[in-house]
């Protein structure tokens, strides 16, 4: 029996194709298709659907309004034999889905195709508007509280299981106050057209923001015992009001928008928002997957060198550590760093992270290879005093685990980790280089009334490890980015 029903199994990733399309004379017209990267939290661990032959899950989306058709087809079924039937492929994705995505194709033909569709635009409000050498993209902002946010919302969220390792869609029933500490930020390219709406939707984010708790203080500068006792929502009090640490949550581009710089257009819109906002204390990421970490390292570093002051942090050369003593804590003007960071509203691991791949770029690669470090070399002096440095970050993030070990044992894995460190940070300041290659091009080309594309017609090509290849590719756990 295993034999024959492995027959009738079908891989969900390869039948299911998302497309984007606006209307057309017969019927609609593709303008990207895709297909999704997992479906097991939908259709089981194996992501196989049971019980066809040539089967088509197609789920088309309007591609501006997002509005969706879903449409399963196949070419055999296979007969019930007694509990063993076929996958309700419908019934399997409806939770995922508003009521609409199950109407004939005809209904949703001619409802992208009413002529009011042609002066739609994103609900919410326009936050961001950016030149991408002849292309606009825009950013629209709005508050989950909002009717139309919702709409929108509920009409993508399958994409969060669909791209998201572990994602869960957002439970849009909760109480009004509880929505409304979700923003959401749509973004769109616009393409003027006379013919069509000029909206073609690239992916969204959601924000959520934590009540960030400050203890007082007293006159000496020390913090006060902690008291809170209160429940939400405060009365006559607007959460929107209070200081809160704004936090990414979801963070979607879709597949043909990738591998263009999009993403890190995207989260630097998102990041200037929250910078300018006063309530936000800090900005963080809610576990974010690698490619999106390489992303808004690459990001942060880029906004960070835009202060002369960050540029002028240094690694202070006449410290001379002593043996068997604690680390130094003057390595680096730690009190200057924190004013950098509260002021720009970067988390504290994330920051420090910048900040020491910031300090190697200033080590020449011949010093990084060194197989031993000649203090009287200022720069291999420079070098051993940052790897101190790291290292002593490196052990209070992994306190728990190296206290466990022997100390020879744990001085060897501290130096295993840190070179693991030492290469990752030349990868991503290989991709901040290529990075910013790419964006001086395109502001010239834009300056000269051109498009991005080269002497062959093509965009300049990133490094292989331009974090930008994975630009807002959402792979980690729950509904993350």
């Amino acid at each position: 029996m295993a034999d024959q029903t492995d027959d009738w199994s079908t891989e969900a990733n390869e039948a299911l194709l998302i497309s984007l399309v606006v209307p057309d004379a017969n019927a609609p017209r593709s303008l990207y298709s895709f297909h999704p990267q997992m479906t097991y939290s939908i259709f089981g661990d194996d992501e196989r659907i049971f019980g066809y032959k040539g089967l088509k899950v197609n789920l088309q989306y309007n591609a501006s309004d997002m509005r969706p058709n879903l449409q399963v087809s196949f070419s055999k079924k296979f007969a019930a034999v007694g509990d063993t039937e076929a996958t309700d492929v419908k019934g399997v994705l409806e939770p995922f889905l508003p009521k609409i995505a199950l109407e004939k194709p005809q209904i949703f033909d001619k409802a992208i195709s009413d002529p009011m569709m042609k002066d739609w635009k994103p609900p919410g409000e326009l936050w961001q508007s950016i030149q991408m050498g002849i292309e606009t993209v825009e950013v629209w902002k709005g508050n989950l509280a909002d009717v139309a946010v919702q709409q929108l919302l509920k009409r993508v969220q399958i994409m969060v299981p669909l791209f998201i390792e572990g994602g869960v869609i957002l439970d849009l029933d909760e109480p009004e106050w509880t929505l409304e500490r979700w923003t959401v930020f749509f973004y769109y390219q616009k393409i003027e057209t006379k013919e069509d709406n000029p909206y073609l939707f690239m992916g969204y984010s959601t924000v959520y923001r934590y009540f960030h708790f400050q203890a007082a203080t007293n006159e000496s500068g020390s913090k006060k015992e902690a008291k809170a006792d209160f429940t939400l929502p405060l009365d006559n009090i607007s959460f929107s009001s209070l200081p809160c640490r704004s936090r990414i949550s979801q963070f979607i581009i879709l597949p043909p928008f990738q591998r263009s710089g999009y993403g890190s257009r995207f989260y630097r819109s998102i990041f200037d928002f929250y910078l300018a906002e006063p309530e936000t204390v800090e900005i963080t990421v809610e576990d974010p997957n690698y490619a999106f970490d390489d992303m808004r390292d690459i990001n942060d570093l880029r906004r960070l060198r835009a202060l002369p002051e960050f540029k002028a942090i240094k690694i202070n050369g006449k410290i001379t550590p002593q043996p068997e003593a604690a680390i130094p804590n003057n390595i680096v003007d730690l009190p200057a760093l924190e004013t950098i960071r509260k002021r720009m509203k970067i988390a504290p691991r994330q920051f420090l992270r910048v900040v020491e791949m910031h300090l190697l770029s200033s080590i020449p690669k011949s010093v990084r290879k060194a197989d031993e470090l000649d203090d009287s070399n200022p720069k291999m002096r420079e070098y051993g005093l940052w790897r101190l440095w790291v290292k002593k970050r490196l052990y209070k993030h992994n306190k728990d685990l190296l206290s466990q070990m022997e100390k020879e044992e744990r001085l060897d894995k501290l130096d295993e980790v840190l070179e693991g460190v030492v290469t990752d940070y030349v990868r991503l300041l290989e991709a901040y280089n290529n990075r910013v290659k790419i964006d001086n091009f395109e502001k010239l080309a834009q300056g000269k009334g051109k498009g991005i594309e080269g002497s062959n017609g093509k965009r300049p090509s990133p490094s292989d490890e331009d974090s930008d290849s994975s630009d807002g590719e959402p792979l980690p756990k729950r509904a993350k980015v």
